[in-house]
């Protein structure tokens, strides 16, 4: 994974609203608005492809495991060139892209960094994002991250859950006061509290509500309900909020090159190696500690930033795939059939019928991406050759700002109904591709690192794919770990072995308010790797190994039976 020079051009769409500055000698230009320059966009190996890219296993509210897992891959063996990923992933994946872009990660005072210069400053990022959240806790951009863990707190503290189990009145009216509450306003999509409303049967409708929440990190699927339940969020202005966080990682806006690359300057080479724990504490001068020298940074950016945010261009407006190459997935009911069967769905549950199937044919699901249309074809024209059942059910979304994918690839089944795309196709959310590895090796990656957790594929996957009708055939085909001899492996084993290297943290141990924990987890998590150029990269790593033996991280893992 190395720093690479040579500017991406843009498809003819985006050629024309945005103009472009190719790289001299690595130098990247400062984006001073959203439509003037452009950085390095693809960091093409020797035949045109990028050379090292990342597939994000989207994880919802354990989010800062990839921040801390990104941050050591990128420390070991440099930059990424493009990566692959949905539902959380995607959100990841944008502040990845956000942190490249950033000129002063690639220019330090002297010149050009030098590869190993831009990885700790990239790193150094990548970890500060747990600092983000301790400064800005209480913002709601920090409550973005963390989403709904602290809502399902205070909705157990006052009581909601035992009012609904007595099916008391009250208990619907106590939600829609905390839901309609000042702090929580900009997020709670106000489409949720006239369902609360409206509803025809209320104790029904808060039962769902409360359980949604309060259930948030479980992923339980026992019903249709969750493809008709009225979004928790807002997600679009949910994508705000993130873009708000890009726009400082990428110096968007009223940025302080000054201030940046002094911090940069000062810990980022000395932070190799260590947690945002301990990054803290050391020293970066006259500033004070690094920890200090970062919340300053960032409070001065903010409020200048909130004084006059509309005067600035955001990252969330810039195209998936500006920097780097990227693809970011959702699931897709595709066809006038699929609409029509999920639309007699809807009016039952809206009338307050229980949930129950949807009826639907899993050959109506599709697993969509959004990308730069080149890479698209690339990867619809499926080079490689894969003939698993993952790869035929490609569909190229096509290109799309990260304020329209960030509405819909995280936008899972219980957080948010199916989404229209169009009249003829809806969106499910980004669950459908949690190994996107055979994506990125058809768009021509010479090195993939998956990063994912251990175990077999998560019940909330395969539970949202049998309500839209997988069947057991299918889910083998695409979920299976275990095979005999003979068997084409399914989706989720070919990913694992085409991957050139899997980063094997554990993050399904932690809860959310776990960040700490999961971060030192991921950050030092096993890595198996299965190419001798990669084992070379990492030798001095001491998590290494040719075969883990861990089920969801290795090809020659024990069976489930022995596990």
């Amino acid at each position: 994974m190395a720093l690479r020079c040579p500017l991406r051009t843009l498809s003819l769409s985006m050629s024309l609203a945005l103009t472009g500055a190719a790289l001299s000698s690595c130098k990247t230009v400062r984006p001073e608005s959203a439509a003037s320059q452009t950085l390095d966009a693809a960091n093409a190996g020797e035949s045109g492809g990028p050379r090292a890219c990342v597939a994000m296993r989207g994880n919802g509210n354990l989010i800062f495991a990839h921040f801390a897992a990104l941050a050591r891959l990128v420390e070991l063996g440099g930059l990424f060139d493009g990566g692959a990923g949905g539902s959380s992933g995607s959100i990841s994946l944008f502040l990845y892209e956000s942190i490249y872009a950033n000129p002063d990660v690639h220019q330090c005072a002297d010149g050009a960094c030098s590869p190993d210069e831009a990885a700790a400053r990239a790193a150094l990022l990548l970890k500060s994002l747990q600092g983000y959240l301790a400064y800005l806790g209480n913002t709601d951009e920090a409550r973005a991250l963390t989403q709904l863990a602290p809502l399902a707190a205070r909705i157990k503290a006052e009581g909601i859950p035992a009012l609904l189990q007595a099916q008391d009145p009250q208990a619907r009216a106590a939600l829609v006061k905390l839901l309609s509450s000042q702090d929580l306003r900009d997020l709670i999509n106000p489409d949720l509290l006239s369902f609360l409303n409206e509803a025809k049967n209320p104790t029904y409708a808060a039962r769902q509500v409360a359980d949604a929440i309060t259930n948030f990190g479980n992923w339980a699927v026992t019903d249709d309900a969750l493809f008709f339940r009225p979004s928790l969020f807002n997600f679009k202005l949910l994508a705000r909020k993130i873009g708000r966080i890009g726009n400082f990682y990428a110096s968007y806006g009223p940025a302080d090159k000054t201030g940046m690359e002094h911090f940069l300057a000062a810990c980022a080479t000395p932070s190799r190696g260590k947690t945002w724990q301990e990054i803290q504490s050391l020293s970066a001068g006259p500033s004070g500690t690094c920890g200090d020298t970062f919340n300053n940074l960032l409070g001065a950016y903010r409020t200048k930033l909130l004084a006059n945010e509309a005067a600035y261009p955001s990252r969330i407006d810039d195209p998936v795939g500006k920097y780097l190459k990227i693809l970011i997935g959702t699931a897709v009911l595709d066809g006038d059939k699929a609409v029509q069967i999920w639309q007699k769905g809807r009016d039952a549950y809206l009338a307050g019928q229980q949930g129950g199937s949807l009826g639907l044919n899993f050959d109506l699901v599709r697993f969509g991406y959004w990308g730069q249309n080149e890479d698209l074809q690339q990867v619809g024209a499926n080079p490689r050759g894969y003939k698993d059942l993952k790869t035929s059910k490609f569909l190229p979304l096509g290109e799309a700002t990260w304020a329209y994918v960030l509405s819909y690839s995280p936008a899972e089944p219980g957080l948010s109904p199916l989404q229209k795309l169009s009249e003829t196709r809806l969106s499910a959310g980004g669950w459908s591709d949690l190994h996107p590895v055979l994506v990125l090796k058809n768009l021509g990656c010479k090195e993939v690192v998956y990063v994912t957790r251990r175990g077999d594929e998560s019940s909330f996957a395969t539970g949202v794919a049998k309500q839209l009708g997988m069947s057991p055939a299918q889910e083998k085909s695409l979920f299976a770990l275990d095979r005999t001899s003979g068997e084409e492996p399914s989706s989720f084993l070919a990913s694992i072995a085409a991957a050139d290297g899997v980063w094997c943290t554990d993050w399904n141990h932690y809860d959310t308010p776990d960040i700490v924990p999961i971060s030192s987890d991921a950050y030092n998590a096993p890595f198996e790797v299965h190419t001798p150029a990669l084992q070379s990269l990492v030798a001095a790593y001491p998590h290494v190994s040719r075969n883990l033996g861990i089920r969801g991280c290795s090809v020659n893992a024990p069976p489930a039976s022995t596990n």
